[in-house]
């Protein structure tokens, strides 16, 4: 009658548990979070653009990573635009379908009104 226990599991450490919040926060992020900060690294390093001014090859490679990236992060910001007018307009029908979209609500919404014309304005 001797049975083995199964063994327990080992307490999580506080490593463990920063580790884990940190790829949770990483997974909620939107992209124009790490844009952010190639904005702030392009702008550093495309300061270099004035030590290049005698080798128009070298300048017009810098310029051209230039375009690259804002174009790129152009882009993503007009994507995230129409994401959010995406939701902003699929929650709008959903809220039009909980309220004036349910046939009971615009009957009783109906009823008080002709109510209110039956009674004449309060003055």
């Amino acid at each position: 009658m001797d049975r083995q226990r199964p063994p327990e599991p080992r307490p999580n450490t506080l490593r463990q548990y920063f580790w884990r919040s940190m790829r949770e926060a990483h997974r909620r992020r939107p992209i124009s979070f790490y844009l952010m900060f190639a904005i702030l690294a392009v702008v550093c390093l495309g300061g270099q653009v004035v030590y290049v001014r005698d080798d128009p090859k070298r300048f017009a490679t810098f310029l051209a990573l230039n375009f690259i990236v804002f174009g790129v992060i152009a882009a993503r910001a007009i994507m995230d635009f129409f994401d959010i007018a995406r939701a902003h307009f699929r929650e709008r029908e959903v809220l039009f379908r909980t309220t004036l979209g349910e046939e009971e609500f615009v009957r009783t919404l109906g009823n008080r009104v002709a109510e209110h014309r039956d009674t004449g304005p309060e003055a």
